[in-house]
Order: structure tokens, then sequence, then C-alpha cells
């Protein structure tokens, strides 16, 4: 009985074994057929299939094949089957682009839609992509408020399996938001509410500004800074209910109805640091901390602390370090209590720096601004003061700098991201004042040429008296060092009316700037001018004076210490100037001209900055000479605001001298009127400032005597669609009889 049992076990696996063999010998891929291939070579596809002679072929290898071959987005078509041991893959291939052409599109242009998409010709064909490219572009329209535009793709079949895509664009007008509603609040109106976002109204006066253009992301923007408006007002509990965005009937507007719960109000209560870091005393940090228990709750001051803690540990040394701020509420004592948890963290080093973003800016300008390289210990501080550094090169409308965990611990990737911006602008000036006539300046400026970074400038003024050129080119970094160079040539006619003579300058100059140390600054300069005066034949004696021809050759140079916290905005901290030059190499003028110039800011609150502002100089002639007149200090225009530019000071006539001494100080802060509303910042000055002096005896009958003129006011600036508006209005306080005052002043400029 046992042996027969054996005997049937033995006879079923010899069964099972011969059946597997049979089978899979019907299931294996002994040859691959490919059908249906024009540009592409059947080895091509088979390795895109990414199956071998050999493989066993099941329904599963079939799907799968068919799924690796519609991802390389090359076929239109695929067709799989299995028959006597042979794979049949028959194909039919996307058909190439010979020519992309976008149709009834005004508002934006052909070459900025070729950027968002990804098929260009001669390129491959492709559905898939051909959906994300129309949604690129839809995107593009949306951020412009253009929400209901619709892009219908058409494919034109030509000879030789090839196509004409076109984009068939049907624009729809701006959408507006018509009304902003905000449901819940009580503790601040809705109007300062919407003071804090940027999305604005539509009005009769913001038809220049985009302001009111509707967004959605925008919007999301907007929750983030009044949910941060309330945090940093004592709210932290502060959320949105609902955010409704309704299209208005009939129109093109959008009505936004935000319901928000602002929460109850809580003060700071209990505060405490706990340091484990040897040269950081928990109570000497808690003296610094701007906030202290009582005080009402500000997340800002929260945030503002671990910054202060962080410059405050990396001055005594300490590169890596974690800032844990632990926070609780006590809903009985209305309070939220702090606890800093301060520990030195890993040791973190930079492995790689990529720049994204830039497309017109080449790398290196970006990469030479950043302090740090790779390999270089992870630093925070670094971190922000390259990024503000790059931010004051003024070619971008965003700069940030992403940080990105790697797979190993101690080292991280820095993303640099930017946005450019135009950098060209045509700039058009116009001045007006009760005391004299109006004047134009026109400019064309590219401080990004090639998006090399290099700075090219041409600017000239035109009145009925006076035209003046000036043309310069600035090598940032010459040589691929840090070695500035600026070379520029300018012409200056003037024949003002008001005077028996005329006036002409021609002259050529170079600047060489270097670095001496982080914050030191050495600047060369050598210039070489002419200045020509031919007196009319009824001059007075003074005029007859100034006739003749004088040819000036200057060497100078500025030292400058800087120790503001940013060049791009600054806040805090100050800069320290100092400006020689001596005339006499060559030429038939000598004298010194010196000047000094001390600004000093300050934070006053959370939203004003201060600054003060000083610069005063003489200049005395050597060499048994005095020193000319061209070479005088004059005030007004943007220094001295409220007087007319080279109208102040010794006069005889009308014929305005200048003076061998002057001093200028300037007060000045932001200012809120709530005017964002329409785009427009504010800004309050005070000037306070004089010209004297005359040593040559020949103008002893002209007054210079020393005499301050001062000036209060406004400076409004709008950044409107067509351009930057300024506008500046000032009172005289203290003026002499014989100055020009300029009470209003304005430009536009044009960017491009």
């Amino acid at each position: 009985m046992q042996y027969l049992i054996k005997i049937k076990l033995y006879s079923f696996i010899i069964i099972f074994f011969l059946n597997t063999i049979v089978l899979g010998s019907e299931n294996q891929i002994d040859e691959i057929q490919v059908q249906g291939t024009q540009r592409i070579d059947i080895e091509t596809v088979i390795s895109y299939s990414n199956i071998n002679i050999g493989d066993l072929y099941s329904e599963e290898l079939g799907n799968q094949i068919l799924k690796d071959l519609f991802n390389t987005n090359l076929f239109s078509n695929i067709e799989i089957s299995f028959q006597e041991n042979i794979l049949n893959i028959s194909i039919k291939e996307n058909p190439t682009i010979n020519l992309v052409k976008f149709s009834g599109n005004s508002k934006i242009k052909d070459e900025d839609l070729l950027i968002e998409i990804s098929l260009k010709e001669r390129s491959v064909y492709s559905r898939s992509k051909v959906k994300k490219d129309t949604e690129r572009m839809l995107s593009l329209y949306q951020r412009s408020g253009r929400l209901s535009t619709e892009i219908i793709p058409k494919v034109e079949m030509l000879d030789n399996n090839r196509i004409n895509l076109t984009y068939e664009i049907e624009e729809s007008d701006v959408a507006e938001v018509s009304k902003i509603v905000i449901l819940g609040n009580n503790v601040f109106t809705s109007s300062k509410i919407k003071s804090v976002m940027k999305t604005k109204e539509k009005t009769l006066l913001r038809f220049l500004s985009s302001a009111d253009r509707y967004d959605p992301d925008k919007l999301e923007y907007d929750k983030q800074l009044v949910t941060e408006f309330y945090n940093n007002n004592g709210y932290p509990e502060f959320t949105f209910v609902t955010t409704i965005a309704q299209l208005s009937l009939n129109k093109n507007d959008f009505e936004i109805i935000l319901s928000v719960n602002e929460g109850n109000k809580y003060n700071f209560g209990e505060i405490k640091v706990q340091s484990e870091l040897k040269k950081m005393n928990s109570e000497i940090i808690m003296e610094t901390l701007p906030f202290k228990t009582g005080d009402l709750y500000d997340a800002s001051k929260i945030k503002k602390s671990i910054e202060q803690i962080k410059n405050a540990a990396e001055l005594s040394g300490y590169s890596f370090i974690e800032i844990t701020p632990r926070l609780q509420t006590d809903d009985e004592l209305m309070t939220v209590n702090i606890n800093f948890d301060l520990n030195e963290g890993p040791r973190v080093y930079v492995n790689k720096i990529d720049i994204n973003g830039n497309t017109r800016t080449v790398d290196k300008v970006i990469r030479r601004e950043f302090s740090l390289s790779e390999g270089d210990a992870y630093n925070k501080f670094a971190i922000n003061y390259s990024r503000d550094s790059i931010r004051a090169l003024n070619f971008f409308s965003k700069v940030d700098v992403k940080e990105i965990r790697t797979e190993y611990q101690d080292k991280l990737d820095l993303e640099i991201l930017v946005e450019e911006k135009n950098t060209g602008e045509a700039s058009l000036g116009a001045g007006y004042s009760s005391a004299s006539s109006t004047s134009l300046n026109l400019g064309l400026k590219e401080t990004n040429f090639l998006g090399k970074g290099q700075k090219l400038n041409f600017t000239s003024s035109f009145s009925n008296t006076r035209n003046t050129y000036d043309i310069s080119f600035t090598e940032p970094y010459f040589n691929d060092k840090q070695l500035a160079l600026t070379g520029n040539l300018y012409s200056n006619f003037n024949d003002p009316s008001s005077v028996n003579y005329e006036t002409e300058d021609l002259g050529i100059g170079i600047n060489a700037q270097f670095p001496l140390s982080p914050n030191i600054n050495l600047s060369t300069r050598y210039s070489l001018f002419t200045t020509k005066v031919k007196a009319d034949s009824n001059a007075t004696n003074y005029e007859r004076l100034l006739a003749g021809t004088d040819t000036i050759s200057i060497i100078g140079y500025s030292l400058k210490y800087d120790k503001r916290n940013s060049r791009y905005k600054p806040s805090r901290g100050f800069i320290f100037e100092v400006d020689q030059d001596i005339a006499g190499l060559g030429g038939t003028s000598y004298y010194v001209k010196n000047i000094v110039e001390y600004n000093v800011y300050k934070r006053l609150s959370e939203e004003l900055i201060g600054a003060f502002k000083f610069q005063a100089g003489n200049s005395s002639g050597y060499n048994g000479k005095y020193a000319p007149l061209s070479s005088n200090f004059k005030l007004g225009g943007k220094r001295l605001r409220g007087f007319k530019s080279g109208k102040v000071g010794p006069r005889t006539g009308n014929s305005y001298t200048g003076g061998q001494y002057f001093y200028l100080t300037s007060l000045e802060t932001n200012i809120d009127f709530n005017l964002d509303t329409f785009d427009i910042t504010s800004t309050v000055f005070l000037d306070v400032g004089s010209v004297w002096g005359l040593e040559n005896p020949a103008y002893s009958s002209i007054d210079d005597e020393h005499e301050t003129r001062s000036s209060l006011g406004v400076n409004f600036n709008w950044d409107s669609a067509i351009g930057p508006i300024n506008i500046i209005y000032a009172t005289i306080l203290e003026s002499e009889s014989n100055d020009t005052t300029d009470n209003l002043y304005f430009d536009i400029g044009y960017n491009f």
C-alpha cells in the first residue's frame, strides 16, 4: 500500500515539472517584432519597453510594457500581441511639431507665452504636454487677473507626420474686486483689516493700479497677513471661518466675503529662558527680550526674540544653535507663557548651492554676492546678509534662500530663488515751482546690462536755458575681482536768460572701487574737464571776471565705513564716508575739496524707521591760487528739498555762486497716512542746511553770510501701473530773500 502511494506521489511530481517546462516554453519570449517605426529605431523601442529575449510573457508584463512606452510621450497608439513565442509591438509615433503659433492674444506677447510652454518647434507632440502647457499659460493669465481666459489647442496635420500646433486664445477682461466684506470682527474695523490686505477694492483713483485685480493666490497671502496682524496685536487664537469669492451677476467683478473668529485677547504670562550654552547667560538674555510679563501678546516679538538671540549667539561664537519657543496658553488668566530652550545644534555644513529663477542674469552675478561657498559651515547670519546683498542689486523682485535637507545629517543644500524684474528704465521727469519755469529730464538706464550686472546710463536735461548730457558705464567686478570700474563722459551747456554770460563744460572721468575689509570700501577716481565761460557785451564787472577757460585735473578718493544691518533697507546701524579731491595734477586750477557724510538708522517702532543724515564740506585754493567758482558747493533740489537746485546762498543779480563751505542735515521717517489703499507710501522729512564762503577778494561785493535754511515736507511714492510716480511737497521754514524756493516737485519713471 505504501509502495503504491509513493509511486503515485513521484508520478505527480514528474508530471508537474513536465507541465511547468512545457508551459514555460510556451510563454517564453523568443523573438520581439516592432512595426510602425519612422524616426525611432527598433532597438530604442525595445529598450524603452524594458523586456529581453527569454522573459516569460504574461498579461501583467504586457500591461507594464504599454505603461513604459506610453510614459515616453513618443507614441500616440501602442498595440501588443503574443503568439507562438513572438512578442509583436505595433506603434504609431507622435508627430513632430513644425510650428507653434498663438492667435487671439493681445494682452500677453507671444514671447512671454513661449517661455511658459515646453513643446517647441521640432519637439515631439504629446497630448499630456499640450494639456500641461495650456494650464501654465492659463496660470499666466490668471496672475494678470484675466481669470476667464480660454485656450483651445488646434492641430493641423502636415506630410511626413508633422503638425502645426496653434493655441487659440480668447482673452477675458481683468477680474476686479468690487467689494470686500468682513464679518465677525468686533475688535478691529473692517477698514483697518482691509488696509492690511494687498487686495484692494476697485475705486476711481485706482485705474492705474493692479491692486484691485482678483487673484486667489494673493487672497491666500492676505489671509496670512491678517492672521499675523491679529497675532501681533494680542489675539493668538484668530482664525478665518469661511472665505467666499463670488462673481457678480452680469459683471466681471468679484465680491469677497471673509468671516473671521477673532478669539480672546491675551497678554504675555510667565517668561523663561533655559540655556545649555556656557557663554549665553539666561538672565542677560531675559533682560534683552523685547517684551515682558503683562505686555500685550505679540507673535512678531517672539520671532524677533529668536533672531535677536541667534545674532547674540553668533557673536559669541555659536554658529550652530537651536532655539525652541514653547508656548502654553492659560485660558483662566488669559495669558501665554513662553519658555525659550537654547541648545547647541548639530554642526551643519553647506553641501551644494543652486540658483534658480534667473532667466536673464548669469549665475556668477548672484553667486559673487553670496558669502558662503560649498563646504563652509552653515551660518544663518551670513545667509541673511547675502540675501540682502542680492536684493540690493535691485535686479530681482523677489529673493529667497531655501534650506534643503540632504541624505547626510551634517549637510544641507541651499537654493537661491530669484524672480527677475525689469532693470531697464526710461525716465521722464518734470519739475515745477511758482518761482521758476518747468524743466524736462530724459534718461535711459540699464542696471543689469546683458545680465552681467553691468550698469549703462544715459541722462539728459532740457530747458529754455540749459542742456546737459551724461553717459556712464560701470563694470562691478572687473576681471572677476571685487573691483568696480566706472567711466563717464558728460557735457553741460548753460545760458540763463537772467545773466549776461553762458557756460559750457565738457569732461571725462574714471573711478575704481574695492573693499579693504568687510565693512570698509575705498574708491579712487580721476577726472579731467574744461569749463568755458563766455560773457556777453553788456555783462557786469562780476560776470566779466568769470569769463575764460579753466582746465581742471582732479584726483580723489572716498573712504566708506558701513555698519548698517542691510544695504537693501537698513533699519539700524550707520555709514560714515570721507571724500577728498585735489585739483592740480595738470590743468590751470589748484584747490582741495573735502566732504564728510554720516548717516545713522534706528527702528523707532515696528512700523517706523528713523534716519539722521549729515553732510559737510569745504574747498580752498593752494599754490597761490583761489578755488574757482566751479568747485563751489551748491544746495537745493534733492539736497535741501524745497529749494530750487543750485539756487541757494550767495548771489549777485540773478547769478548764484555757491560757496566754499556747506552743511546739510536731514531727519526722515516713514509715516502711516493709511494710503496703502492706493499703493502709496509716504515719508516725512526735515532738511536743514546752508552754503556760504567766497575767499576771492574779487567777489567781495557778494553777500555770502552764513544763514540757515530749512524745510519740512512729505514725499509720496506711487507704484502705479505705468511706473513709479514721485511727488514731493515742502514747506519752507527758513530762507533768505535771495533764495529760489521749489515747493512742489514730481517725476515719472517708465520701466522696460
